[in-house]
């Protein structure tokens, strides 16, 4: 699919297994929600969905470490 805009990434979670037999996690962790609010506001303070995507972020951060620490536990 074509996108005539950019696409900022907030959330990538992948796990593989390589050619050892090794688990592999690909996490690219949220950008941080204060910085996300700041650029928000700087661009427009009066933009209303401001805070639903900050709360979004810190979902995704909480979600994606839980899901890091859950797959630790699993293979060690």
């Amino acid at each position: 699919m074509a996108y005539d805009e950019q696409i900022i990434r907030l959330f990538k979670f992948e796990v593989g297994l390589n050619q050892e037999s090794k688990i592999v996690i690909d996490y690219e962790r949220p950008p941080d929600s204060e910085e996300i609010e700041k650029a928000f506001d700087d661009w427009n303070e009066d933009y209303e969905h401001t805070k639903k995507i900050v709360s979004l972020v810190k979902y995704l951060r909480d979600y994606g470490n839980k899901q890091c620490d859950d797959i630790q536990s699993f293979i060690s």
